[in-house]
């Protein structure tokens, strides 16, 4: 077929043979897997095909899970999605040398494992963070002939420099080379929000960029999940106001700000937090917590993804943390909220700031502010009218962010980046 009838047939409606690569895909959790996968099956069912090229699962524990341990190459399949697996260095040390052992472990067998035993495909899609999983996307998607998205759902390295991670030297000299190198070397830039797409635009005029944004599945989060038996395991009574946290404890997040604001709300009786899942902080905030005597918190532990809906709804607000402003990142929890029924706390300097504050779907607070938590707690629990007008205003929102929605608006932007078409405008 020549280039002028191929292009017409993806106008057209041809299934489109579409090439993932990612570090990170279920069964491990976390919102790149839960996004990736949602976006492969939803295309899947639209017609087209999809691969994913992926390591195997280790995270966040750093050890391979024990169904895949000692296999060099496994392939699966997800709901339609052909899955196909290679060996990883697995590790969770926060030092920097067997990080980089572990990300250039699958860059190595994604090559030689991966994609040199793959098809043709129309477009590759190759997910960051890592950043240096840039070099074997480019790669993978040349031999293969196919157009090539860099999808970046953080900007490495600032999101790195911001969390005082990375410091002026060598290591950052060398990150911020390798974006340059990524940037010039991909087709087009796909970022997950407005913001980020603007600040990349800012440092590189010519850039060709897009966003495929990240988003929330309307049918499995929803207010009506909202359940007594789930409060009642919350240890929240009918006239509690609920306050949850649910994800990862750890650095990034400054969960700090939620044992302050517990402090300053620990004689309203009425408010009472409760922070959910696992993480290398989580056993420090539980002493920090006892001995300040904080009665009004509690911790629990991870809970199955089948458990979440209900939890969620049951909460009357969920807190969206950060340590330090990030511009440009848009926390996957915020979707979640919204779509729950549990209006956000979201701490400034994120994407998310301006989409709730827009919206007056949730409230905003500086990063580490324990008193502006705080505060914003109290404006939700004394105030039952302003709250349930922010329930109807998140629910509303969330609908934009549907995955189903979001799959037809990406499944528009592949076919017009391989049919050479111009990119259509994304509405945020």
């Amino acid at each position: 077929m020549n280039k002028t009838r191929q292009d017409e047939s993806l106008t057209l409606g041809r299934p489109m043979r579409i090439l993932i690569i990612t570090q990170y895909f279920p069964p491990e959790m976390g919102a790149p897997q839960a996004r990736l996968f949602e976006l492969a099956s939803r295309l899947i069912k639209k017609g087209n095909e999809v691969t994913v090229l992926t390591a195997m699962p280790n995270y966040p524990t750093g050890r391979v899970f024990n169904a895949y341990r000692g296999l060099l190459r496994v392939v699966e399949y997800m709901e339609g999605v052909r899955v196909v697996r290679t060996a990883i260095y697995p590790s969770k040390s926060s030092r920097a040398i067997p990080r980089l052992l572990s990300n250039f472990s699958f860059i190595l067998t994604s090559i030689l494992l991966g994609g040199v035993n793959l098809k043709r495909f129309d477009v590759t899609l190759v997910e960051s963070p890592p950043l240096f999983i840039a070099p074997a996307g480019w790669l993978i998607s040349r031999l293969k002939s196919t157009q090539s998205i860099f999808m970046v759902s953080d900007v490495w390295p600032d999101i790195l420099v911001r969390m005082g991670y990375v410091q002026p030297g060598f290591n950052l000299k060398a990150m911020l080379w390798l974006e340059q190198w990524a940037y010039r070397h991909h087709d087009i830039v796909a970022l997950t929000n407005p913001g980020a797409m603007k600040q990349l635009n800012s440092r590189f005029p010519n850039l060709k960029t897009t966003v495929i944004s990240n988003g929330v599945d309307t049918t499995f989060f929803h207010p009506s999940f909202r359940s007594e038996k789930a409060r009642n395991e919350l240890d929240a009574g009918n006239n509690t106001f609920l306050v949850g946290y649910c994800g990862l404890h750890g650095l990034a997040q400054g969960l700090g700000a939620v044992l302050d604001a517990a402090d300053l709300l620990r004689d309203h009786l009425n408010i009472q937090f409760v922070m959910i899942g696992e993480g290398p902080v989580k056993q420090d905030l539980m002493s920090e917590a006892k001995a300040r005597g904080l009665n009004n918190i509690r911790f629990l532990c991870q809970r199955p993804k089948k458990e979440m809906p209900s939890i969620l709804a049951s909460c009357d607000s969920l807190l969206v943390p950060l340590l330090v402003e990030l511009p440009g990142t848009m926390p996957s929890k915020i979707y979640e909220a919204l779509a729950s029924g549990a209006p956000p706390i979201v701490a400034k300097g994120c994407e998310g700031e301006s989409l709730v504050e827009q919206y007056k779907a949730g409230f905003t607070y500086t990063p580490m502010s324990g008193e502006e938590m705080a505060q914003a707690v109290l404006d939700l629990a004394n105030n039952p009218e302003l709250h349930q007008e922010m329930i109807k205003r998140a629910v509303k929102l969330a609908r934009r962010f549907d995955r189903g929605v979001l799959a037809d608006r990406t499944e528009l932007i592949l076919r017009a980046i391989v049919s050479g078409k111009r990119l259509p405008e994304v509405v945020w």
